[in-house]
C-alpha cells in the first residue's frame, strides 16, 4: 500500500454579496482523487443560520473518488455528495465515511407526565411555538383552569434529536459507496414570544421572509388559542427536509441512525441499524412542514 497520500482537488468557491437576500450565497464544488492514508473532516452549514448542518469524517487507508457540491443561503442548505472507495488490502484502518445531518427544524414535543393517561401527548404546534420555553403559564392566561390539570410545564420533552446519520466502513480489499443529495430549509418565525421579529405587525410587506400564525380574520394571532392557520411571506424559504441516499459496501459494516419528527404533522421516524456484511440501501425521505413563499422558488421558465 502507498504510504503517502496523492490528492487532486478541483475547487470552485464563490462568496457573493449582493442587495437581494437570496443573492447572498456561498457555493463550494470539489472533486477529489485520493490514494493512501486519508483523514478528512468537513462541515457544511451552520444549523439555524442555514436550516441545517452537515458534518462528515472520512478516515482510513485506500483509494477514493469523491465529488461534492454545496450551496448555502440564509435558511437553506443544499448538498450533492458522491463517493466510492476501496479499502487497501493491507490497511491498518478500514476506509470509512461517516456523515451526520442535524436539522434546525424543531422536533415534535410531547408531554410525559406521571399520569399515564397523558403520557406522550403531542403538544399542539401553536402552543409549542407561542408558549415561552415550552411552558403554558404565560400563554394560558384566563384559560388556565382548562389546562392546569392536563399539562405540567416541567414535563415537556422533545421527542427526537433531528438527526440523519450514516456510516459505511469497507473491509480490506472491499469497496464502499455513499451518495447523498439533500436540501434542508428553516425560515424564521415572525411572532417570537408573541412579538414580531421585526418589531412590527406581521404581514407580507414587513415580514416577507418570515412565517406567522393567523386568526380567523387572517390577522396575526396573538396567542395559541387564537391561531387557526399560518401565513408566509413571499420570500419565506420554507421549513422542510428532503433527501435521497444510497449506501453500500461489498463487505464491511454499515450503520444508520435516523431520529426525526415533526410538530406540524405529528409524524415520527426512528431507525438504529447495524449490518455487518454486504449492504445496499436506497432510500428517499421528505418532511414538508411549511411551503416556501411565492417568490422563494422561481418559476420553472424563469432562467435568466
Amino acid at each position: 500500500m502507498k504510504k503517502t497520500l496523492a490528492v487532486i482537488v478541483a475547487v470552485t468557491f464563490v462568496l457573493a454579496f449582493a442587495t437581494p437576500v437570496f443573492a447572498q450565497s456561498m457555493d463550494h464544488s470539489t472533486e477529489y482523487e485520493m490514494d493512501g492514508s486519508i483523514d478528512l473532516e468537513k462541515q457544511v452549514g451552520h444549523l439555524c443560520n442555514t436550516g441545517a448542518e452537515m458534518k462528515q469524517v472520512i478516515e482510513g487507508e485506500g483509494e477514493m473518488t469523491k465529488v461534492m457540491d454545496t450551496s448555502q443561503v440564509a435558511g437553506v442548505l443544499t448538498v450533492d455528495d458522491e463517493q466510492d472507495w476501496v479499502t487497501a488490502e493491507d490497511a491498518v484502518r478500514n476506509l470509512t465515511v461517516t456523515s451526520a445531518i442535524e436539522l434546525c427544524a424543531p422536533p415534535k414535543t410531547v408531554y410525559g407526565g406521571e399520569d399515564d393517561t397523558h403520557e406522550d401527548v403531542k403538544i399542539p404546534v401553536e402552543a409549542l411555538y407561542m408558549a415561552e420555553n415550552f411552558g403554558i403559564n404565560d400563554e394560558v392566561g384566563e384559560n388556565e383552569d382548562l389546562l392546569e390539570d392536563v399539562f405540567d410545564p416541567d414535563e415537556f420533552s422533545e421527542l427526537t434529536d433531528q438527526i440523519w446519520a450514516v456510516q459505511v466502513e469497507a473491509d480490506p480489499g472491499y469497496s464502499g459507496g455513499l451518495d447523498q443529495s439533500f436540501e434542508a430549509a428553516y425560515g424564521p418565525w415572525a411572532q417570537h414570544h408573541g412579538q414580531n421579529a421585526l418589531g412590527v405587525e406581521a404581514d407580507e410587506d414587513t415580514a416577507s421572509d418570515h412565517w406567522w400564525f393567523v386568526d380567523e380574520e387572517g390577522d396575526p394571532a396573538e396567542s395559541a388559542f387564537d391561531a387557526v392557520g399560518t401565513a408566509v411571506g413571499d420570500d419565506y424559504v420554507g421549513n422542510y427536509f428532503n433527501i435521497d441516499q444510497f449506501a453500500r459496501t461489498s463487505q464491511g459494516t454499515t450503520q444508520r441512525y435516523i431520529d426525526i419528527s415533526s410538530p406540524w404533522s405529528g409524524a415520527y421516524l426512528y431507525e438504529d441499524m447495524t449490518v455487518v456484511g454486504t449492504t445496499e440501501i436506497d432510500e428517499s425521505f421528505a418532511m414538508d412542514n411549511l411551503e416556501p413563499g411565492a417568490e422563494a422558488v422561481p418559476d420553472w421558465w424563469d432562467l435568466f
